[in-house]
């Protein structure tokens, strides 16, 4: 197997952390940069750029209103960008307006493989579309940036309270293949917690990303003004290490739309993923002067960013006939908005400083 080469060189054991690392990303076999889509029907999970173009088309108005609102256009950043469905979606319900909307739009994706294919997608644009693996636009104003399942795909630490104090999750190589480890844990990961002000229980489980705070820090620092659109699986600290609800952690692999428990198995062909701690972001934004426009179910999110507008716009309101065509649509929307799934499971942190910022709290906390 070609992570044991890994572990083999660095005496048999790695860190969890590593193991999720290369099983995600690692060039050649990783999950999300071998070059396969994991996203829709026919992939392992849904997102929700990939379960309806709906969602774009929402952003695009809440785009519009901004733009036209302010008197000036602003730059879209789309983070982890995948296979490029999310802008597709922009650029299509933008249309010729995309030049009164955007100055230009950036695609930040880590595959190569994805990136080839963004650019094939997005071919023809209206305006100029620029696909990198990095943020770029340092000291840009008036941007606004979407990261959609960015930071629940980030390498986790796993951690184990114990009567001796806190230990950490490795992988070991056996004679029958991987298999679980522990070593003590180190003073930053105890210290994570203590910041968080979380005490787990004795014999409780759970997962730590320190680069979240790190990497969201290292984005809103590139911008002088704009917005941010985070939507992820995830809860503030006291939420998501309560352990009534999580004492083994959020930690689960996603394969052909099931979830998992086996972390190990068949690395590089399966998803592995962790809730956000919100908290991690609010305090990168608080460092930054970024002040919180609201955290909010995906549901809401879209209904205060003028979903229903859009439709009625569309042709597909309540006064539609009811063809094969508008049917679709509103099963589509339905999927978006589902109390009993992704519109409640997914939540939207919107993040603003500046003028934008004040004009996305405006449009986004108006009774609706």
């Amino acid at each position: 197997m070609w992570i044991l080469r890994e572990i083999r060189e660095r005496g048999g054991e790695i860190g969890f952390r590593r193991f999720m690392e290369l099983a995600l990303y690692q060039p050649e076999h990783g999950y999300y940069t071998s070059g396969k889509s994991p996203w829709g029907r026919d992939g392992d999970y849904l997102t929700a750029p990939t379960a309806s173009p709906w969602y774009g088309t929402t952003v695009a108005g809440l785009l519009t209103e901004l733009s036209t609102r302010s008197g000036r256009r602003c730059r879209l950043v789309d983070l982890a960008a995948g296979d490029g469905s999310f802008l597709a979606s922009i650029l299509m319900a933008l249309g010729d307006r995309a030049v009164d909307v955007l100055t230009g739009v950036t695609a930040v994706e880590r595959s190569p493989a994805m990136r080839k294919r963004i650019e094939r997608r997005v071919d023809g644009a209206v305006v100029a579309v620029r696909v990198s693996d990095q943020v770029g636009d340092k000291g840009a104003e008036r941007i606004v940036v979407h990261a959609s399942e960015l930071y629940d795909a980030m390498p986790v630490h796993l951690v184990e309270q114990t009567a001796a104090g806190l230990v950490e999750f490795t992988v070991v190589e056996t004679e029958v293949g991987l298999d679980w480890g522990r070593r003590r844990a180190g003073s930053d990961l105890e210290g994570y917690f203590l910041r968080h002000g979380v005490e787990l229980e004795c014999g409780q489980i759970a997962e730590i990303n320190p680069a979240a705070e790190f990497a969201h820090r290292e984005l809103l620092e590139t911008c002088r003004e704009g917005v941010t659109l985070v939507l992820d699986y995830g809860y503030e600290a006291n939420r998501l290490y309560d352990p009534r609800g999580r004492r083994y952690g959020s930690l689960v692999s996603y394969r052909e739309h099931k979830v998992g428990r086996e972390l190990l198995d068949s690395p590089g062909e399966q998803d592995l993923t962790a809730h956000v701690n919100w908290d991690d972001l609010r305090l990168a934004a608080a460092d930054c002067g970024w002040e919180e426009v609201g955290l909010m179910p995906l549901a809401e999110f879209l209904v205060r960013a003028g979903i229903g507008k859009r439709v009625d716009e569309a042709g597909f309101g309540m006064e539609a006939d009811l063809d094969a065509e508008t049917f679709t649509a509103r099963q589509e929307i339905k999927r978006l908005l589902d109390p009993e799934g992704m519109g409640s499971d997914l939540k939207m942190l919107v993040q603003g400083k500046g003028e934008l910022g004040e004009l996305a709290a405006e449009i986004l906390n108006r009774d609706v």
